[in-house]
């Protein structure tokens, strides 16, 4: 797109859709200008008119932003995002069972949806996200058991400690609450009540468990036939089917138990998340997350359970689920000895490097965790994060532009071809693995045509680029905003100043010892006619 050339056009074009559709829904829409920005609020409150069809709000939003299209796992193939509450995104991810520290399968899942919730800040929603610990589970029984421990609690609480330093040092979002089991058994004995009432559980000896063929969609998440698969091999003579699964487990000597409404025990491992993501967002929401490893049997539990009570389909519009990790090619297991503990991973390779590394692949994609890949990703980080310093130090010393040669608006519309690309990957099902490859593109392409050119358009338009790129990665965003790198961003211009003033009046060693004295401190000067640009390197 040319500069100034296609805007007016755009936006007549912007005008000339709406038109079509005031006439479409007979409504009285006042006149729009020509200015898009004026009209974004016009846009929202149309959408939200409850007398237009829903097709025509789908039209409206797209063209605002744009559709973000996601991979729904329930209905294998791709759809258009639409919340139920727009711009409210009500997500669930299935957090982690704390009976071992977490790892960097955990680290992926983690960080993925992170860079999800972020790129649909980016687009304007505002999300609701919320992720739960399993803290009470046969595997943390089972490791108490191990240890020989009667204080089965300290293991998923000195386990939660352990993750969310790791998530921390990571610069995740925080979820807006992390719900414990142990904090919410009255309201899953109050669940498991409600499916009794209504059918679809009843009472053996050792369980609670849900009558799998009172609900007719099972299987609709994973594809799996009942008749072919069993559940809790170990109770079978308990149940009226194999494929039946424990909602509720009656009290056993040596275990953890609660006095409920529907006996003493405690939760199966499935009616915790239908329980807690229901109390907190709704009988309906918009996306729940977690690990491949989790589509069978937990979320298709948690589908059955949770829309068996609350008579609704779908419970959850849209699924999405997370690729598994390899270590060198073999899939992470203890009889291997291949599991690599989330803090050691951050430990050797640093929390940015880790961050960007899984930030390389798309969501769904499986990772090969292998030296060469983190080198790469390490070298594309360090190459990133170069320029954007480049672009930063120096964008303050540029005089404003008046005037654009032809050369350099090429070079400018060029850039917008890249950042296009980029939100258009973006919004392809969140791909910011192909974003990823776009960034390094236009880094390139910016190191190639614009930090030598010195003109504050080009500087300015990487800047914002990287700036809104800092936010989605959630990496680099101390470079904009670190008082004490601008302070010594400062103190480098004066001495920049200084040799200019030194060279113009031929004082050519006294300009050279502080070029070489800067250059020992990691930092060169690059001199390109009258101008002198910096990187540290």
């Amino acid at each position: 797109m040319l500069i100034g050339a296609s805007n007016k056009g755009r936006k007549l074009n912007l005008i000339y859709k709406i038109d079509i559709i005031k006439n479409m829904i007979n409504i009285n829409i006042p006149t729009l200008s020509l200015n898009i920005s004026n009209n974004i609020n016009f846009i929202n409150d149309l959408s939200n008119n409850k007398l237009i069809n829903i097709r025509y709000k789908k039209y409206l939003w797209k063209i605002h932003i744009g559709a973000i299209y996601i991979y729904n796992t329930l209905t294998k193939k791709k759809e258009i995002f639409e919340p139920i509450e727009y711009p409210f995104v009500r997500i669930y991810h299935c957090g982690i069972t704390p009976y071992d520290y977490s790892h960097i399968g955990h680290l992926r899942a983690e960080v993925s949806i992170d860079i999800i919730r972020r790129i649909l800040r980016f687009f304007g929603y505002i999300d609701i996200a919320i992720s739960n610990f399993t803290d009470i589970d046969d595997k943390i029984i089972n490791r108490a058991n191990e240890l020989a421990t009667k204080d089965w609690q300290s293991i998923p609480r000195n386990n939660i400690r352990y993750h969310l330093e790791q998530i921390k040092r990571l610069n995740n979002l925080p979820f807006y609450i992390n719900p414990l089991v142990t904090e919410h058994i009255n309201e899953i004995s109050e669940f498991v009540k409600d499916l009794i009432d209504k059918g679809y559980a009843y009472t053996g000896k050792y369980s609670i468990y849900f009558d799998v063929d009172k609900y007719k969609d099972y299987g609709k998440l994973s594809g799996n036939k009942k008749e072919y698969w069993d559940q809790e091999t170990n109770v079978l003579e308990d149940k009226k089917n194999p494929y039946d699964f424990a909602l509720w487990k009656f009290k056993k000597d040596g275990e953890p138990y609660w006095k409920t409404i529907i006996g003493e025990g405690r939760p199966g491992w499935h009616i915790e998340c239908s329980t807690m993501s229901s109390r907190y967002l709704g009988k309906q929401f918009d996306i729940h997350s977690g690990a491949q490893d989790l589509i069978f049997p937990h979320h298709e539990n948690e589908i059955a359970q949770s829309e068996a009570r609350f008579n609704i389909n779908p419970w959850v519009k849209y699924w999405i689920h997370v690729g598994l990790l390899k270590i060198k090619g073999e899939k992470m297991s203890k009889s291997l000895k291949n599991i690599i503990p989330a803090k050691d991973f951050i430990d050797k390779y640093g929390p940015e490097i880790v961050r960007f590394y899984f930030a390389s692949y798309h969501y769904r994609e499986p990772i090969d965790v292998n030296e060469d890949s983190i080198e790469q990703a390490k070298k594309n980080y360090n190459y990133i994060e170069s320029t954007i310093k480049i672009i930063v130090s120096n964008i303050g010393n540029l005089e404003r532009t008046f005037y654009l040669d032809q050369k350099n608006i090429e070079i400018f519309n060029n850039m917008l071809k890249y950042e296009k690309e980029f939100i258009d990957n973006l919004r392809d099902d969140f791909n910011i693995g192909k974003a990823t490859v776009t960034l390094l593109e236009l880094t390139k392409y910016i190191n190639r045509y614009v930090i030598n050119s010195n003109i504050f358009t080009l500087y300015y338009k990487a800047y914002e680029f990287y700036k809104n790129a800092s936010i989605i990665y959630g990496l680099w965003e101390n470079i904009f905003c670190n008082n004490k790198d601008n302070n010594i961003n400062q103190i480098i211009n004066l001495l920049i100043d200084i040799r200019k003033d030194l060279r113009d009046n031929r004082l050519y060693n006294l300009s050279d010892k502080i070029r070489n004295r800067l250059k020992e401190l990691g930092i060169e000067l690059l001199d390109s006619g009258d101008k002198t640009i910096y990187k540290f390197s």
